[in-house]
């Protein structure tokens, strides 16, 4: 079948334009196979894959960025926003698998946590690597602080009293998670919630680990509070920023929703008040329950962060290569003709 006529009338940035007699006037890629269309007509197809270049250049300018303020130093906000991200992510990867093998060998090996001279050497030989991997996240946690000040220039740019709130709000967030995760570190191997709720069941010291298990609660909780202010400093992130990537804003099921991490977080607190009340009152069954919603619900975060992450890599990357207009990639011509 023939190919349908295109229109020659593109809207870019600065309004209509017309493709007709216009060649392609810088270094340009073919969306298709990578080909450079640079000297070629705009109305023409790409030689290597057939692909019209009209299409190319429709699905690489993108006209709501440049309706959009300025940023300054663009370039700096996206490497900033790079090192938040990837920083969030491995800080939380570091506590998820750190914590695991800081604690998690106890109960494996059903060895009491508070007799550290009776662990075997494979037990304490998990916990180093656990103490390490949390080390690392604890890295990771202040490299997110370094990539928030790398993001300042947001706070002069755009609605500068939004932005700088946005931007006090992850700085807060950030500091009570990496003081939290620095507090959690400091605890004696095998305190977790999983560990002290069994051990209530059948020792003898009950009172000995419901105070530990209060003291971790407790200790939880302001890693618990940061994470929850980074996210909503993220939503704000997303409102601000979100709308100058085309790939966020056309994301249907790879957009995460922070109302669903922090939906996810909340049940996770349900999950360790159940273990706690099952370790009080000698419940196996509201411990095991425990148990189970905390794991369900911090596999649900973990992979809601991911996705958290993703899309501000996305918007990262727009703020690193911004589209073209439309006139820059483009020879010059006069006023744009009929639509054909």
């Amino acid at each position: 079948m023939p190919r349908a006529k295109e229109s020659s009338i593109m809207l870019g940035a600065d309004g209509p334009e017309s493709l007709r007699d216009r060649r392609i006037d810088r270094s340009f890629r073919c969306v298709g196979c990578g080909y450079d269309l640079q000297g070629l007509e705009a109305m023409g197809v790409c030689p290597e894959c057939g692909m019209s270049i009209r299409r190319s250049i429709r699905e690489t300018i993108d006209p709501t960025v440049h309706s959009l303020p300025e940023i300054k130093s663009p370039a700096t906000v996206a490497k900033g926003l790079r090192l938040f991200a990837w920083g969030m992510s491995v800080s939380v990867l570091g506590l998820i698998a750190g914590g695991v093998l800081q604690h998690q060998p106890l109960e494996w090996n059903d060895v009491f946590p508070f007799q550290p001279d009776t662990w075997p050497r494979s037990v304490r030989n998990m916990i180093a690597v656990g103490n390490v991997l949390f080390l690392v996240g604890i890295l990771a946690a202040c490299t997110t602080i370094v990539g928030l000040v790398w993001m300042r220039p947001l706070a002069v740019s755009q609605r500068t009293t939004r932005s700088a709130r946005m931007l006090v709000r992850l700085f807060i967030g950030c500091g009570l998670w990496t003081i939290g995760l620095l507090l959690l570190f400091d605890r004696l191997p095998g305190t977790s919630f999983e560990v002290l709720a069994s051990k209530a069941l059948e020792t003898r010291n009950k009172e000995v680990v419901i105070d530990t298990i209060m003291n971790r609660f407790l200790l939880e909780l302001l890693p618990l509070v940061g994470g929850c202010i980074v996210l909503l400093g993220i939503r704000s992130f997303f409102g601000e920023l979100g709308r100058r990537s085309r790939e966020f804003r056309t994301a249907t099921s790879k957009r995460q929703k922070v109302i669903d991490v922090l939906v996810a977080m909340g049940i996770w607190v349900v999950g360790a008040l159940l273990q706690l009340i099952g370790a009080i009152e000698r419940q196996s069954a509201l411990v095991t329950l425990g148990t189970v919603v905390r794991f369900i619900s911090g596999l649900l975060v973990v992979i809601g962060i991911v996705y958290l992450m993703m899309n501000l890599l996305w918007i990262a990357r727009a703020l690193a290569s911004p589209p073209p207009r439309l006139t820059s990639l483009l020879t010059a011509a006069g006023r744009p003709g009929p639509s054909d």
